[in-house]
């Protein structure tokens, strides 16, 4: 029997983005700790909070609303599963 490894949040994030955007440059970092104390967090809240650097041609002529609006329906499914909030810097230039 094969072992099946779980993805983290953070790694099904990226690889979504990756396939989707093909970004020149791409970070995603889980900040879920800076939210500790928050209301609605407890000390079991994992990967609700992530912040999002991308730099992709995909971009290009959109307006800032129009790059957010793409990842966050791209992301959709991961709110449904816990994802909470997440912040971007979207570009189409380096």
């Amino acid at each position: 029997m094969e072992l099946e490894t779980k993805q983290t949040r953070k790694d099904r994030m990226e690889s979504l983005l990756k396939q989707t955007f093909q970004p020149k440059e791409i970070s995603v970092l889980d900040v879920t700790f800076e939210h500790a104390g928050h209301p609605g967090m407890t000390k079991d809240s994992k990967e609700t909070h992530f912040r999002i650097k991308m730099v992709s041609n995909v971009f290009q002529g959109k307006s800032t609303v129009e790059q957010h609006r793409m990842v966050y329906s791209l992301l959709g499914p991961e709110f449904k599963k816990g994802l909470h909030a997440l912040e971007m810097d979207l570009s189409s230039e380096l």
